[in-house]
């Protein structure tokens, strides 16, 4: 009879151990369950956040296909029975900007502290409540009538803060007294971040639009004003050019003595009045030419040109300037000359300017060098350097924009429109050449331009 009593109870031990086993199996089972839920909760929350970031990159100018994803996914995720958003206009809140579910919406009505969605707006914080109806007649006096309506128990709203300022909140509610989880309420307010990064991309992208429009509005006003701007030159120049050719020939007419003979005084007055007045062309014939030139109607009569030849020409031309002071010129060309593809006049019109200016800004017994060289196989270079005051590296960047001019050592503004240079430039480039200053303060200037070889650009440009 022994060994039946060990049997049984090698039977009961068994039969113990093999209920421990289904029991750890079954708790195993639910941990499993649980994670699965878990996992499959947070793989749709993903989803969904990846749904609404999806609509906010594809929607940057419209909100509502944003507010709309945004809703649908947190009353969906909440297991709530709808959800709303709420948005402030002043001092009234506009419930229905965007739903989801069935429930009835509130109509419009002032913003009040005594409602769940007006507290949470104005206290800028999430408000959670458990039973509407036994709360109405206490905490929130202003829902009692909708809530009858409506019949919500529970509600969840969290405020829409872009930029600290107040949107609005969004809402979800439930029939039955179910208060929701930690869990939820966070969620909630993730998706309300989401709807504020979508609030915020439109109020910017539309701050851009607008901003944008403002400046194309403005850029067109400018553009008309530099039109006018330019016609009110060119016609001024043009009425000032006829009486001031009349001017000149009837000084050159009196210098000539062909009237009459003149004394010393009418003599010297005589010639400053002829030297103003060809002062005054040159200035009228800087305003004609920047004005063709922004009209883009300047044209070259391009060809091939001794670029040696020119230069002596204008250093020639330039010789009673330079005695006057006197600046001593220095020339150095190849042999021989490098052959150029340019407007000669248009050339020339440069070197007159460069040359000119170098021998205005020398000091007495000072120099001025004028070199041409070429520049590889396609370009020519001229450079004409002085040993002037030099150009500080601010007005180095300045130098060449229209009516820009270089102080004289500090003193006062030379005279003169501050064309020049702006023209030099315009005219260079037309050739498809650059120009350009090297400067250093006390130590002079050099100011360089390029021209086209002859035969390398034949068919190009020009």
């Amino acid at each position: 009879m022994g060994w039946l009593r060990a049997i049984k109870q090698k039977d009961n031990l068994q039969a113990t151990e093999l209920s421990q086993l289904k029991e750890e199996l079954r708790r195993v089972s639910e941990k499993l369950e649980s994670r699965e839920g878990e996992l499959a909760e947070a793989l749709e929350q993903q989803t969904a956040t990846s749904e609404i970031l999806r609509v906010i990159a594809s929607s940057p100018t419209d909100i509502q296909p944003v507010l709309d994803a945004v809703v649908e996914s947190a009353a969906r995720l909440c297991n709530a029975t709808d959800g709303l958003i709420a948005r402030v206009d002043g001092d009234v809140l506009i419930p229905g900007v965007a739903k989801y579910g069935s429930m009835p919406v509130p109509e419009a009505r002032r913003l009040s502290y005594g409602t769940p969605v007006g507290r949470a707006i104005i206290d800028r914080e999430t408000v959670h409540v458990h039973d509407l109806k036994s709360e109405v007649a206490t905490e929130f006096p202003h829902s009692k009538p909708r809530q009858a309506i409506s019949g919500v128990r529970t509600l969840l709203a969290t405020p829409l803060l872009p930029k600290g300022r107040p949107f609005g909140a969004i809402v979800i509610r439930r029939m039955e007294v179910r208060p929701f989880s930690a869990e939820q309420i966070e969620l909630l307010r993730t998706f309300a971040d989401q709807a504020v990064i979508a609030i915020e991309n439109v109020r910017l992208f539309q701050e851009i639009q607008q901003k944008g429009r403002q400046l194309e509005a403005a850029n067109e006003r400018l553009k008309e004003l530099d039109r006018l701007k330019s016609d009110f030159v060119s016609n001024v120049s043009h009425e000032l050019r006829t009486p001031l050719t009349a001017i000149k020939g009837a000084v050159d007419l009196l210098l000539r003595e062909v009237p009459g003979p003149l004394n010393e005084n009418q003599t010297h007055y005589l010639s400053r009045v002829r030297l103003n007045t060809q002062h005054l062309a040159g200035l009228i014939n800087d305003l004609l030419d920047l004005s063709k030139i922004e009209e883009g109607k300047i044209q070259l009569d391009a060809g091939r040109v001794s670029l040696g030849g020119l230069v002596h020409e204008v250093m020639e031309t330039v010789k009673p300037m330079a005695a006057e002071k006197p600046v001593l010129l220095e020339v150095k060309v190849p042999e021989p000359s490098v052959l150029v593809w340019a407007d000669r006049d248009k050339v020339t019109q440069v070197l007159m300017n460069l040359i000119g200016n170098a021998i205005k800004f020398t000091p007495p017994q000072g120099r001025v060098t004028v070199s041409a060289s070429k520049d590889g196989t396609e370009w020519a270079q001229v450079s004409i350097n002085d040993n002037g005051p030099g150009i500080s590296a601010e007005e180095c960047q300045k130098i060449f924009q229209k009516f820009y001019q270089v102080s004289e050592g500090g003193g006062p503004k030379p005279k003169g429109t501050g064309l020049g240079l702006a023209i030099s430039k315009s005219l260079v480039e037309l050739h498809g050449g650059r120009i350009w200053v090297e400067s250093e303060e006390g130590r002079g200037s050099t100011f360089s331009f390029t021209l086209p070889v002859s035969g390398s650009q034949d068919s190009g440009l020009l």
